[in-house]
């Protein structure tokens, strides 16, 4: 939405005086003002919605562990759902 005319309009933006004090001295670090970063930042996350956010390694472990704790009470012994899995998948591609 690019355009040459601009319009000024109030986004009723609420803040706690400490949530204001933050977004205040994040937006003098970057050389700019509140209105200018607080639009800017809101412009980046509305463009970035679609793109998941890069989870780090030990999120992703995490994440791991706790489906496995999960599933840990409906494991059985001697049998593996990746054969089993498998096994469907490749009957499956055959009969194609």
């Amino acid at each position: 939405m690019s355009s040459s005319a601009t319009i000024r309009k109030p986004l009723g933006v609420r803040a706690t005086p400490e949530e204001h004090e933050r977004i205040t001295e994040a937006a003098r670090r970057e050389h700019r003002s509140v209105n200018s970063f607080v639009l800017s930042a809101a412009l980046e996350a509305a463009g970035a919605k679609g793109a998941p956010r890069r989870r780090t390694p030990e999120e992703v472990q995490a994440a791991i562990q706790r489906a496995q704790e999960l599933m840990r009470p409906y494991r059985q012994p001697g049998r593996s759902l990746v054969d089993e899995l498998l096994a469907e998948r490749r009957a499956e591609a055959s009969r194609e």
